[in-house]
């Protein structure tokens, strides 16, 4: 019997990662702007917990992979979801540098460990002719968590204050533990593997991966830094910028799923790039509120064509067995990328300001440009299977 993609496990794994998401981006614009000023940390020592968030996710990140293809996905996820829900409610009790810089890289590594599996799951679900609608559907959590998380967290925050902020995203967070238990799925005939460093990688993912690396460092930058940047610049629209950057994304990736099953993929990631550097270029020019919010709504477009278009073409080029192998390497970059941006910034932040910053990450984007066109593209069509249902002209 053929798949459907809107089955139950599809609907009900796509839910659980929206609140996940949700209670994920409530707190990112929200934690530095609380070690700031609540807990009156130092630049540095920010940029240190922000940092280790994907720090841990960098460690887990392949053993992640590991376990989702050689035990139950479902049980794996479950677990790792409901240790993330438990995390939030540690926040509060955390005040010293130590004590939250081990409760962010705890947090990371459930994080880590849930988005592999999740991902995994979702993918599992999908039929296979329709790769493109499905990961680009489940992506849309993504940014549906990104309109919702900053708004909602700002807006509890000032209203009720951190405590109140932690105590309504670990509320948001118990709702994607309910979403994981109803998307029950099959664990099928798990062949397990000895466990091996060098098959945690799997090598058909590496290209469009290290392209990402250089993505996700620009895109990172703003995610991360954007609530600081806007507060130098006076820009009192913050909660509008996320809201304008998720909805694009949403919108770009209406077209982009189907434009990917139709065989357009050089095309939709060298649009992606355009718009990405463009965007980012923008943010470091914006002189008031209206281009702050018009450079997210350019690089929603552009972040949000280039993730799930990427993360499709990897999944195209792998066996169901090893989904789990390609999507931690994939994931891999982003929390590299992020990583590596949290932490070189959060140092340079008493150095030079977030405006030179993002104007110059415009070259990330055009390293990442270099290598698709020379490497990750022709290895892409080379490798991809036959689901595919028509050529890329």
């Amino acid at each position: 019997m053929q798949k459907k993609l809107w089955s139950k496990e599809f609907v009900a794994i796509t839910s659980s990662t929206l609140f996940s998401a949700w209670a994920h981006f409530a707190l990112l614009p929200t934690l530095p702007l609380y070690l700031l000023e609540t807990l009156r940390f130092s630049p540095s020592n920010v940029g240190l917990i922000i940092a280790s968030f994907p720090a841990s996710v960098i460690l887990v990140r392949l053993v992640a992979g590991y376990l989702a293809d050689n035990y139950n996905r479902y049980v794996i996820s479950t677990i790792s979801l409901a240790a993330i829900t438990v995390t939030y409610g540690i926040y509060p009790l955390a005040s010293t540098f130590l004590g939250m810089f081990l409760v962010r890289f705890f947090h990371g590594a459930m994080f880590g460990i849930s988005t592999t599996s999740n991902v995994t799951i979702a993918v599992d679900t999908v039929p296979p002719s329709q790769m493109g609608q499905g990961v680009g559907i489940y992506a849309l959590t993504i940014p549906a968590g990104m309109t919702l998380g900053p708004v909602f967290g700002l807006e509890i925050l000032k209203a009720y204050g951190p405590k109140g902020m932690f105590f309504a995203i670990l509320a948001i967070s118990v709702l994607s533990v309910l979403g994981i238990l109803l998307a029950k799925t099959p664990s099928g005939n798990i062949t397990k593997r000895r466990f091996s460093f060098p098959d945690l990688f799997h090598k058909k993912a590496i290209p469009i991966s290290l392209c990402m690396f250089f993505i996700m460092f620009a895109y990172g930058a703003i995610i991360v830094f954007v609530s600081i940047y806007a507060k130098q610049k006076g820009f009192s629209n913050i909660g509008a910028f996320f809201v304008f950057f998720a909805i694009t994304i949403i919108a770009s990736r209406l077209f982009a799923g189907r434009s990917f099953d139709k065989g357009h993929v050089s095309q939709l990631i060298m649009i992606g790039l355009a718009l990405a550097a463009v965007g980012i270029l923008w943010l470091g020019y914006a002189a008031d509120q209206t281009q702050f919010l018009i450079a997210g709504m350019i690089n929603g477009f552009g972040f949000g064509i280039l993730m799930p278009t990427c993360q499709a073409a990897v999944n195209s080029m792998v066996k169901s067995t090893e989904r789990g192998a390609a999507n931690s390497t994939y994931l891999l970059s982003y929390d590299m990328g992020i990583g590596a941006g949290s932490l070189v910034i959060g140092f340079l932040l008493d150095k030079i300001s977030l405006e030179a910053i993002y104007r110059y990450s415009v070259s990330l984007i055009i390293i990442a440009a270099g290598i698709f066109v020379l490497k990750a593209i022709p290895h892409y069509y080379r490798n991809r299977s036959g689901t595919m249902t028509a050529s890329d002209n």
